[in-house]
């Protein structure tokens, strides 16, 4: 009997019978130039609080700072970028906390973590960042795939004060002006406590995008992008009341069928 040969493909998970219990049809595909996502002011987090994003991503292209969530002002807040000294792939993930930004290190607040997530371009990734609230960087994890990424933190204080409750949070911008990021972006997700590497691992599955609904905490906001769509601009929360609008951009170009 001769031998059979398989090529090795990246989604090999898929090709061997990877399943999901979520039916994903479409993605939201973000130009890079001026469109985004307004998430409204529905959800806030304070330092003390405990909270976890998790995001699907396929980056277009690999160019400087491209930001994935932010919810700031001039000087306090929460947000969380790609960026790349490496041509062939983003491979730094930064989220930072921020009391206040003004004064010296001695005085202001702020956590900055870098991962080195290594997130190719044309290749859907799935990002899982999570706080406990201890105003700690040591209670910030980063998750790439349902794996524990190793973080690199820089903290000038201890953070114990307000963030922000009065801004918009935006998705793939920083705040609808710049660093717009391009690409495709799918299940966005806001969870109002440390989800444990367990459910991150979880959120990944096989590979392929899962139903939030049924970890034993779902997220407080679930944004399914080009799925459950009914009156564009609007991209439903469909598991809370936040619904987005989105900015810049129409429907039949903004919508595709490519997923994680």
């Amino acid at each position: 009997m001769s031998n059979i040969i398989i090529p090795f493909r990246a989604n090999l998970l898929q090709s061997l019978g990877c399943t999901s219990n979520l039916t994903n049809d479409f993605s939201i595909l973000f130009d890079g130039v001026d469109d985004y996502l307004n998430l409204g002011n529905g959800v806030s987090f304070e330092y003390t609080d405990s909270f976890s994003y998790s995001f699907w991503v396929n980056p277009n292209a690999v160019s400087g700072l491209k930001v994935l969530y932010a919810k700031f002002d001039a000087s306090r807040g929460i947000y969380m970028y790609l960026s790349s000294p490496n041509p062939t792939g983003f491979n730094t993930l930064n989220f930072n906390l921020y009391n206040t930004n003004s004064g010296s290190t001695a005085t202001r607040k702020r956590i900055t973590t870098n991962a080195g997530a290594n997130v190719l371009p044309s290749v859907w990734t799935n990002l899982v960042i999570t706080y406990d609230g201890s105003g700690l960087g040591t209670g910030i994890n980063v998750y790439k795939n349902g794996v524990s990424e190793t973080v690199t933190v820089t903290q000038d204080n201890l953070q114990n004060g307000t963030i922000i409750n009065t801004q918009d949070s935006y998705l793939n911008s920083f705040n609808g002006i710049s660093s717009f990021y391009g690409g495709g972006t799918d299940e966005f997700a806001m969870f109002d406590y440390s989800l444990t590497a367990a459910e991150a691992a979880d959120i990944y599955g096989c590979g392929k995008a899962t139903d939030l609904s049924l970890l034993a905490t779902p997220p407080i906001a679930w944004y399914r992008m080009g799925d459950l769509v009914t009156a564009f601009p609007t991209i439903p929360d469909v598991i809370g009341t936040n619904d987005g609008t989105v900015f810049n951009e129409n429907e039949a170009t903004m919508i595709v069928p490519d997923v994680p």
